[in-house]
C-alpha cells in the first residue's frame, strides 16, 4: 500500500491510495496539488499523474 503526503500541506495529513482518490473525486485536491511519497524520485503534480483520471473535467456539467 502507497502512503501519499500533499507538498505544502500539513505533515499529518497522509493518504491511501484509497483516500487519495476520494479526496480528488471530491474536489479536496486539485490537479497543481504535489503528491510526495518514499518511493517515488520526483514529486509530482496530481495533474501529471495517473491520479489526473479522478480529476473533474472542468467542461463536464454536474
Amino acid at each position: 500500500m502507497k502512503i501519499w503526503q500533499i507538498k505544502d500541506r500539513p505533515k499529518s495529513l497522509i493518504l491511501t491510495d484509497e483516500q487519495l482518490i476520494i479526496a480528488i473525486k471530491n474536489g479536496l485536491l486539485n490537479g497543481d496539488d504535489v503528491l510526495i511519497n518514499v518511493d517515488l524520485k520526483d514529486d509530482i503534480a496530481i495533474k501529471d499523474s495517473i491520479y489526473s483520471f479522478y480529476l473533474k473535467d472542468p467542461h463536464e456539467q454536474d
